[in-house]
Formats: C-alpha cells, sequence, structure tokens
C-alpha cells in the first residue's frame, strides 16, 4: 500500500512540458551556474580546506547564487505558462533550500566537515536530494518524450556529474595519486567503478535515441564539471582533464556514429564495452602525462596498465546486456 501511495504521489508531481525554446535555454545557464558552483565549492574544501572558517564563503556564494537563479527561472517559466502547480521542480526546490539552510547551522555548530564526511552529513544529502529533482525537472519537462532537446541532454550530463560528486573519492582523475603509491586494489576500484558507471550512462542515453553530437555533448560537459574541481589549486590539472575529456568525447562521438550505422546484432554491447574500454584507456593516458610532469613513479607495469582498459571492456559488455531484450535479444527501443 505504502509503494502504491508513493507512486500515485510522484504523479501528482509530474510537471507540465516546456516547449519554448528560449525557456529552455535559461535552464541550462540556470544549471550550468548552479553545478559548477558546486564544483568550485569542492574544489576550495580540496584545496583551501584550512582557510575555510565559516559556511559564507565566496564559493558558496556561487552555488547558492546559481541555486537562487534557478529557482527565478524556473518560477518565470512557470508564471509564463500559467503553470502553478506543486510538481517535482517546486518540491527540489524547497529540499535544497531547507538543506541549505540546515547546512548553515551544522557549519556554525559542528564546524567544516573533511574527506568523505560532507558527502554524507544530513544537511549535503538534502542537498543532492534537491538538485536531483531540480535536475529532473529539467528533464521531464522536455517537448518530446521520444527524443531529448539540448537541455535534456546538459540535464542527464549534469545528473551524472551529480553522482560523480557525490562519489568523488572514488574517481580517478581526482584522486589519481593512488596510481602512484601501493593502494593498487583501491586504485584499479576507482577506475573500474567510473568506467562501468560511463558505460551505464551510455546505455541510457542510446534509448532515448541521443544523436552522436549529443552524446558527444554529455560526456565533454561531465568531464568539463570534473575539472572545476582542480580551479582553485591546480590549473595545470584542469586543464589537462579538459582535454583528456575532449578526446574521450571524439570517441564516444565515433562509437555512437558507429551504433547508429551498423547493424550488428550486438551493437549495444559492444558499444557499451568501448566506452568502458575508451575510458580506461585515456585515463591511462592521463596517467603517463601525470608521470611525465611530475616527480611521481608509476608502480603499475605495461599489463597492469592494459588491464585497466580491457576489464572495464568486459565490465561494459555486461552492462550492453541491460540494452537489449531478454526474451528476444533485441536492442530494446
Amino acid at each position: 500500500m505504502f509503494w502504491v501511495y508513493t507512486i500515485y504521489m510522484f504523479n501528482k508531481l509530474s510537471p507540465v512540458v516546456i516547449t519554448n525554446e528560449k525557456d529552455r535555454k535559461l535552464f541550462i545557464i540556470a544549471m550550468l551556474w548552479f553545478f559548477i558552483g558546486a564544483w568550485i565549492d569542492s574544489s576550495a574544501h580540496t584545496y583551501l580546506i584550512e582557510d575555510i572558517e565559516t559556511f559564507f564563503t565566496p564559493w558558496h556564494a556561487v552555488l547558492y547564487s546559481g541555486y537562487a537563479f534557478s529557482v527565478l527561472v524556473a518560477m518565470y517559466v512557470k508564471n509564463k505558462m500559467k503553470d502553478y502547480k506543486f510538481d517535482v521542480g517546486v518540491l527540489g526546490a524547497v529540499i535544497f533550500g531547507v538543506g541549505g539552510a540546515s547546512d548553515a547551522v551544522w557549519h556554525t555548530l559542528l564546524g567544516i566537515e573533511t574527506g568523505v564526511e560532507p558527502l554524507v552529513s544530513p544537511s549535503h544529502l538534502m542537498l543532492f536530494l534537491g538538485a536531483f529533482l531540480m535536475l529532473d525537472y529539467v528533464f521531464t519537462t522536455r517537448p518530446s518524450k521520444d527524443h531529448l532537446d539540448t537541455a535534456s541532454v546538459v540535464a542527464v550530463s549534469t545528473i551524472y556529474a551529480l553522482v560523480m560528486y557525490i562519489t568523488q573519492f572514488l574517481h580517478p582523475y581526482l584522486v589519481y595519486g593512488v596510481f602512484f603509491g601501493y593502494d593498487d586494489a583501491f586504485a584499479a576500484g576507482t577506475l573500474f567503478f567510473q568506467s562501468m558507471l560511463a558505460s551505464i550512462v551510455y546505455v541510457y542515453a542510446i534509448r532515448f535515441k541521443m544523436s552522436p553530437k549529443q552524446m558527444t555533448l554529455l560526456y565533454f560537459l561531465s568531464f568539463l564539471y570534473v575539472s572545476v574541481q582542480a580551479s582553485l589549486g591546480n590549473i595545470r590539472l584542469m586543464m589537462l582533464i579538459i582535454g583528456i575529456g575532449s578526446l574521450f568525447s571524439f570517441g564516444v562521438f565515433r562509437v555512437t556514429n558507429w551504433y547508429y550505422n551498423t547493424d550488428h546484432d550486438r551493437k549495444i554491447q559492444v558499444s557499451a564495452a568501448a566506452i568502458a574500454s575508451l575510458y580506461g584507456l585515456f585515463f591511462v593516458l592521463y596517467l603517463l602525462i601525470n608521470q611525465a610532469q611530475s616527480d611521481y613513479e608509476l608502480t603499475w607495469r605495461f599489463y597492469g596498465l592494459g588491464g585497466l582498459v580491457t576489464t572495464p571492456l568486459l565490465f561494459g559488455y555486461m552492462v550492453g546486456n541491460l540494452g537489449v531484450s531478454p526474451s528476444t535479444g533485441e536492442v530494446v527501443e
């Protein structure tokens, strides 16, 4: 009975479709401002943690001004359409607002969290939930249910980046230093997790018939978000992540283009495997460049680095099976 009531409540929260292209573009600006602010705040927690003594910081100003702008954009669009319904977007904005106020109190009474703590504190979990629902609002208000417009693609990419934000302690591009130490098991785990996540996102996106260009934008934006994490402490690293992300995104373009132009009966499994393997391949390139530009000593041998490319391929192939019908084996449209 509880689940039936929950489903009924979420159906009541379904938003009204937004068809105006200019209004949809406003949401793109709002999302980028909002979530780049979140990654800048993450950068401050990484590089300036000893200087953070209060909730009221420039980094929080970027984050919460982005949130405020997002709310204003939603209010403007809803009022323009005479839509005064309490929907999933309004719910997300309220939850985020309450989470932000709680976060201010939390920091005042308990201080600034360190390590993984900021990602699991109650106030931050409310922020994550509210942010997800606000992004879901942009996604579910798309004009077509069969195809995604640019705002929808940015929403999917930002949701993907939000998952990476929450699990940034398991992100190889951000904790790449473990590959130069002796914690090989943890290091490999970070790469395997993110490469599998990349293939899951691909299978999800391809079912919405994302074009190769849209798929490229999805992954490039995800790398752009991640790169901002180094913005307050390591501009070289930031530029390197953007560069590697550009190469990976081009690889995604080629794989997606192949997917739409082949009749291969295992094309979803092969393409998902290729995405995961490419993620590993370009990360190895990222590691080698970091080694060449620093005094770090890479402890991985050639076959270990090869395993960072081939093992994700196997995981990606298995993920690709999620995109086929269990009864017919055909790609689910």
